[in-house]
């Protein structure tokens, strides 16, 4: 394990459960959801904790993985800014460290409640986790290519690349931020998560990470930044990640909602007749929970939790 750089606190909060610090087979202990590419999510029994570690963290891969050179890597910044850049790790490295504790949850997470049915990645709830990420603002990395007066959005380009569906062309990963969101004080490229660097399944070399949006906007493999003078209408910004309503134009989907889930005891599980503990998260994209209630009697009253 690589030496932490997060505050004490942090890094206590990381290893005082050596789940944190031992190495788990990946993708071998994650529930695999897809296989081509593979797609996996995290174990109930790992959202019990603060921290979810680095190999149970759910992966949602849209392309296979791609291979990077990092000795050859570089991050393109370009678009609407008056100084074009080409930005190595070691540069970016060198750039102000920013680090802070995110919880991320794929779109799709609980897809398999659903009734009717729907398609896609069948998520049984364990579609979301928390890392701690370390990396640069993206402001900072904005500020440095001085972005245009008429600049509208950061368009984001991952090194991923596949047919979004069968029979299109082949596209890379695109997702693109509103300038508020992209310059927002907690949006980040990070090149670490949870005290060591990337690995190749969650966005090695660089990614970034977007608190409080779904994981989708969390563009992994970063390998170019593009500032845009329209709003983008890729694939996974205009047909995918939307929300549709009878005559409406489909909206992009943007922050987390507010949820919660109980993670033990489980769906179906039978257990003595005594005290025990129920355990679960509680998270949101819009502020901080003020509170959790739990009903034992389908809803009939609730109490704190």
């Amino acid at each position: 394990m690589s030496q932490c750089r997060c505050t004490a606190a942090e890094a206590a909060g990381i290893t005082k459960d050596p789940w944190h610090t031992q190495p788990h087979p990946q993708p071998a202990t994650l529930v695999t959801v897809e296989t081509e590419p593979f797609v996996g999510e995290t174990p109930f029994e790992a959202i019990q904790s603060w921290i979810t570690p680095s190999s149970l963290y759910y992966a949602r891969n849209h392309f296979p993985i791609p291979s990077i050179d990092v000795s050859r890597w570089t991050l393109a910044v370009d678009g609407q800014v008056a100084k074009r850049k080409e930005l190595g790790l070691s540069e970016l490295l060198d750039l102000p460290r920013k680090t802070m504790v995110a919880t991320m949850e794929c779109a799709g997470n609980n897809r398999v409640d659903l009734d009717p049915p729907v398609g896609g990645n069948q998520f049984g709830g364990g579609a979301v986790s928390t890392a701690l990420w370390a990396g640069v603002s993206l402001s900072d990395v904005l500020e440095r290519a001085d972005v245009g007066a008429n600049a509208v959005e950061v368009l984001f380009e991952g090194a991923d690349s596949g047919e979004p569906v069968p029979g299109r062309p082949v596209v890379h990963y695109l997702r693109s931020l509103p300038m508020d969101a992209a310059l927002g004080p907690d949006t980040i490229l990070a090149h670490e998560m949870n005290g060591e660097r990337l690995s190749e399944d969650h966005g090695h070399p660089l990614r970034l990470v977007v608190p409080r949006w779904f994981g989708m906007a969390s563009v992994k493999w970063l390998r170019r930044i593009t500032v845009l003078d329209r709003p983008f209408d890729g694939y996974f910004q205009t047909e995918k990640y939307v929300l549709k309503s009878a005559g409406l134009p489909p909206t992009p989907l943007t922050r987390m909602f507010v949820k919660s889930l109980i993670s033990s005891p489980r769906h179906g599980e039978v257990f003595p007749l005594k005290e025990h503990k129920v355990m679960g998260l509680a998270w949101s994209g819009t502020g901080a929970v003020d509170r959790v209630e739990l009903s034992d009697d389908f809803g009939e009253t609730w109490r704190p939790a």
